[in-house]
């Protein structure tokens, strides 16, 4: 299954992540940077099987927020074996 992660040290907004999302799966300008095409593309717009994880996210982010939960969503709707989602907190030494 191919990974792919996000480094939150390196992402300040969702804008960034949304960019960061687009080069990572190789999207067209027309992806929007928005969670309803960030959904688009999770169940339709990208090839799977694919684990996502994302890195060093800050724990208390609101603006951050609804990416993981909409994750969570996608990898119940798709099932864990199509799209695995999880969130690495640790921080490296």
């Amino acid at each position: 299954m191919k990974q792919v992660i996000f480094n939150f040290k390196t992402l300040a907004d969702r804008e960034a992540f949304y960019h960061d999302f687009a080069l990572q799966f190789q999207l067209d300008d027309k992806f929007g940077d928005n969670l309803d095409a960030l959904w688009d593309a999770l169940v339709g717009g990208i090839e799977l099987p694919v684990s996502i994880v994302f890195r060093h996210l800050p724990h208390h982010s609101r603006d951050f927020q609804p990416l993981v939960e909409l994750m969570q969503e996608a990898q119940n709707e798709l099932g864990k074996d199509v799209l695995s989602f999880h969130c690495e907190h640790k921080t490296q030494k």
